[in-house]
């Protein structure tokens, strides 16, 4: 399994289910309004303001940085915990 830590296919899929579970989060929000907790990825934030398309555009995977590539895919796993 860590030979797939920073896989483009595996990063993109997880991109996706984050979109997704953020959509589903801001319908809950959009209903009942926000829940305001500390993110456990970023503790200076409360978690529902955390800009999720900043971070994924941030935690993207590149073609020329495999290092960064396995730090992003860490992060993304982060983030599916902290929503």
């Amino acid at each position: 399994m860590a030979h797939l830590l920073g896989h483009r296919g595996c990063m993109e899929s997880l991109r996706a289910d984050l979109r997704d579970l953020q959509a589903a989060i801001s319908d809950i929000f959009s209903r009942a309004g926000a829940v305001r907790f500390r993110s456990w990825k970023f503790p200076n934030q409360v978690s529902c303001d955390l800009d999720m398309r900043e971070l994924l555009e941030r935690y993207d995977y590149t073609e020329s940085d495999p290092e960064f590539n396995q730090h992003s895919h860490v992060v993304l796993l982060e983030l599916v915990i902290d929503r």
